[in-house]
């Protein structure tokens, strides 16, 4: 344990270097409690630092409005594409400093959007910024003993380092889980991995297209029986991925304050895709076949039909026996269909399911979706109408909740952005700050890491930095 007065002494330092850094004054009691919690062989110095920090933080933002949750968390990543970026903007966006390090090319990202059409501005580009808004950039080359120490003294500073590198890249940066843990074992490691770290194929590359969509059975068997596979979009994987990380590393946060020592958080896209899909892999373990036709579904109340207009509504009505009767008076007025003995009930129905849908096809085919959607919602009926894209950008709901936000770029340019799937209380509208050039604020960063100018000058001379 502390004696009383090494405490006290480290706390007025902690103090003044935290009054320096914010311009404020306060008083924390740590008194018993917080001797308590540092143990011999902690960084008590460090540790104590951390925590008047924090204080800090809440003294200076509190009369300016709330706390973010990751108010005063550090994290560095090594990050590329889709899936690990996308985890550091939503550790951004709840209030975390996040610093992305890129090699001398930048995230190869920043080029690879292409195919997807979406535009370069001068300032910024959409698709990449899309995965690394409210981020800080700095350019270290880790081939160069200069770049890989300068990463390792962001690393001993931050909370959580995030990566997505394959092994064998972070054993050449000397940046593996295990020696990370051992130079600084409050960091909590955290690692999106293409199909776990063990087994036949960890060492495989993975992306979403592969190890999310492909190898768990989303496209064979979620796509339309006899026809195409589903030629679906880039990084809805990497998002799922991306969102479990997130809640992960939340975790090990809260566990790491507690204990002093980080924890180590991996997500696979392999393993999300395997626990999104688990009810279908629960389902064809017990004989459920797929892929599946129209016609091959769970309910009749349960699927989607054509209108006269070629829109598709779905229905979702889990009770069939108490809703089919309904259905069939109020929506489809067809009272004979509600006492029908083929589908009056579930267990009936079920022997003939394939007739059940043709008939519902056959009814809604004869308006437009506008009049099944007008008659549903004057009874109350769960339903919906199956959205385009470009149907969502322009949604009074997804609006009025911050689901979309609008972002300006300094030349004018106009773009709307998905918000990160978490809202907050204490951040009302989430920020939104496109993402810098390739070592934007790389003299700075290392500049608040303890550089010293004449050492940062060594290294961008040097190539270690840029």
């Amino acid at each position: 344990m502390f004696a009383g007065a090494a405490f006290k002494a480290t706390r007025r330092m902690a103090l003044r270097a935290v009054s320096r850094k914010f311009g404020i004054f306060f008083a924390c009691n740590f008194g018993k409690t917080a001797r308590r919690r540092f143990s011999p062989g902690t960084d008590g110095r460090h540790l104590i630092f951390r925590e008047l920090l924090r204080c800090a933080v809440w003294e200076k933002t509190k009369g300016e409005g709330m706390m973010k949750p990751l108010e005063g968390i550090k994290v560095v990543e090594l990050t590329t594409y889709f899936a690990a970026p996308a985890c550091g903007r939503m550790l951004a966006d709840w209030g975390a400093e996040v610093i992305k390090v890129e090699g001398p090319k930048g995230d190869p990202y920043r080029t690879a959007y292409r195919g997807q059409r979406t535009p370069q501005f001068e300032e910024g580009c959409p698709s990449f910024d899309l995965e690394n808004s409210n981020k800080s950039f700095v350019c270290l080359d880790t081939k160069t003993e200069g770049g890989r120490e300068a990463v390792l003294k962001l690393i001993s500073q931050c909370d959580v380092f995030l990566t997505n590198n394959r092994l064998s890249a972070l054993k050449k940066m000397g940046l593996t889980y295990e020696e990370v843990h051992a130079r600084y074992p409050k960091v909590v490691y955290a690692e999106v991995l293409g199909y776990g770290a063990k087994g036949p194929l960890k060492d495989r590359p993975g992306y979403d297209y592969t190890a999310f969509f492909s190898r768990s059975g989303l496209m064979a068997d979620l796509s339309s029986k006899g026809g195409n596979v589903m030629n679906t979009v880039a990084g809805f994987g990497d998002h799922v991925t991306a969102i479990t990380l997130a809640s992960g590393i939340c975790a090990a946060l809260l566990k790491a304050q507690r204990t002093g020592e980080g924890d180590r958080v991996s997500v696979a896209l392999y393993q999300a895709a395997i626990f999104i899909l688990s009810n279908g892999l629960l389902c064809a373990e017990y004989g459920r076949e797929y892929p599946r036709t129209h016609f091959d579904c769970n309910s009749p109340l349960l699927t989607c039909y054509r209108c006269k207009d070629d829109e598709w509504i779905y229905l979702s009505m889990p009770e069939y026996d108490k809703m089919w009767p309904r259905i069939c008076r109020d929506i489809f007025e067809r009272p004979d269909l509600a006492e029908d003995p083929r589908f009056y009930c579930i267990a009936e129905t079920n022997k003939r399911i394939g007739e059940a849908v043709a008939v519902c096809d056959e009814i809604f085919a004869e308006h437009d979706s506008a009049y099944w959607i007008e008659k549903m919602e004057a009874n109350d009926i769960a339903h919906e109408k199956l959205a385009h894209f470009t149907d969502v950008l322009k949604d009074e709901q997804a609006w009025a909740n911050g689901f979309l936000q609008e972002y300006t770029y300094p030349r004018g340019e106009k773009t709307v952005f998905s918000s990160t799937p978490v809202s907050f209380e204490s951040i009302g509208e989430l920020p939104f700050k496109h993402a810098g050039r390739v070592g934007e604020n790389t003299r700075s960063i290392l500049r608040a890491a303890g550089y010293a100018e004449e050492d940062i000058e060594a290294l961008i001379v040097s190539g270690a930095a840029k």
